[in-house]
């Protein structure tokens, strides 16, 4: 089996490697914060010193980090993936970045002779755990041949989008459609409180018809409950909108509802609320509304 090198522990990252761990991969482990590689330290993966090291010990390096600049850091810069390269090396980075900052990285890796994919995911904390995220692909076929089986170690719905970039791209519509469902949801349940009636009845009646939505089966229950321990927080969400109007701007495609959905989410960040789950956008609207949304 190919030996994998995973950086960045955080929500998602260490349910992914997890998987692969207890899928037989050997793994080789880098986390800003060292005490987050404890539990796969502990099944037998290796710790190492650098991004650097990663790639010099492994076939396929897998990046999940916070950002752009996250990302460029840890494969391109002092001591990154790319000065640990080898003939026959993948760099796999399933961070959500944008599509620019992405072919400029596989452009650098190709120049060391490193395939590249960018393969950002969609799904929970526990559709990582369980190995049923949907991935986004783009980059050589080749490398996404090569890589079908750690990816579908991972996911459960893996695209090949095409060359490098597109997989970005597509997380980046993705979530335009999320955050754009999100903030619909958030409305309609404190609506619903204003109005008398329970959002939860709210919540069952969208199970079935038109306006079922994932944003109201993984978020709804929340609001509820008033559970907003990040899984995919405020600012991430609000990243992502941002530069999901980039693209839109550059492309001259007009996207109104996505820049009003994106100023409620600004909102949310100015209230100090950016690291809760995208769930607490339902408080903006709550103090704007002079309601709260509860369970019955």
């Amino acid at each position: 089996m190919e030996t994998i090198g995973f950086i960045g522990l955080g929500l998602m990252g260490t349910p992914m490697s997890r998987r692969l761990q207890s899928g037989g991969y050997p793994m080789v482990v880098w986390n800003r914060t060292a005490e987050k590689a404890r539990s796969l330290l502990e099944g037998g993966a290796c710790w190492a010193n650098s991004p650097k090291e990663v790639g010099a010990q492994s076939d396929i390096v897998i990046t999940m980090v916070t950002d752009s600049a996250a990302s460029e850091a840890v494969a391109c810069g002092p001591s990154g993936v790319l000065e640990g390269a080898h003939p026959g090396m993948i760099l796999l980075d399933m961070s959500s970045i944008t599509p620019d900052v992405s072919r400029s990285i596989a452009e650098r890796a190709a120049a060391v002779g490193v395939g590249m994919l960018d393969a950002p995911v969609t799904g929970s904390v526990g559709a990582a755990s369980e190995g049923a995220l949907g991935i986004m692909a783009s980059g050589p076929k080749e490398t996404f041949d090569r890589c079908m089986s750690v990816l579908q170690r991972l996911g459960i719905k893996v695209a090949y989008a095409g060359v490098n970039g597109n997989g970005c791209t597509l997380k980046l519509l993705n979530n335009l459609i999320l955050g754009v469902a999100l903030e619909a949801v958030c409305e309609a349940m404190v609506l619903a409180a204003k109005l008398g009636i329970d959002p939860a009845l709210l919540m069952e009646v969208t199970t079935v018809g038109g306006a079922q939505t994932g944003a109201m089966a993984s978020r709804g229950p929340r609001i509820l409950s008033r559970d907003f321990d990040p899984r995919f927080s405020i600012n991430n969400q609000h990243k992502d909108l941002v530069s999901a109007l980039a693209l839109a701007t550059q492309a001259q495609v007009p996207v109104p509802i996505a820049a009003a959905t994106t100023e409620i989410y600004e909102a949310a960040r100015a209230q100090g609320k950016g690291n809760l789950d995208s769930a607490a956008l339902v408080t903006v609207l709550e103090t704007l509304a002079n309601v709260k949304v509860s369970g019955s």
